[in-house]
């Protein structure tokens, strides 16, 4: 008896079950409980794959704006010694440089698990 994962949900089951307890994938006629075959499984698969990607690259272009806020919070009101207005241009620039680097590490980790 072997441990397989389920090309559904990738539960880890054995391969002499005719459907997965986590998702009742039936390995006999080869459809999930939806009616979907393992091509239109694969399909849904890129689909939020591809979602996901988008959500990365949209939280990467908030922390854009977000470093871009800072240098221009810095530039208009934080040079001139206001520390309110310098402390809020660090924060920004902080926040969107850190927000902006683990989403790239995300997207990095995102493509190598595809």
């Amino acid at each position: 008896m072997a441990i397989i994962n389920c090309p559904s949900c990738n539960t880890k089951i054995s391969d002499k079950a005719t459907t997965c307890s986590g998702c009742n994938y039936d390995f006999i006629s080869k459809k999930t409980a939806q009616g979907l075959d393992q091509e239109q499984l694969l399909a849904k698969q890129r689909m939020q794959h591809i979602k996901r990607k988008y959500s990365l690259q949209m939280q990467a272009m908030v922390a854009i704006i977000a470093i871009l806020a800072g240098s221009l919070v810095w530039y208009f009101g934080g040079r001139n010694g206001s520390s309110v207005m310098n402390l809020l241009s660090y924060v920004l620039l902080g926040i969107g440089a850190i927000l902006y680097l683990a989403t790239r590490v995300r997207l990095i980790m995102s493509k190598k698990s595809k």
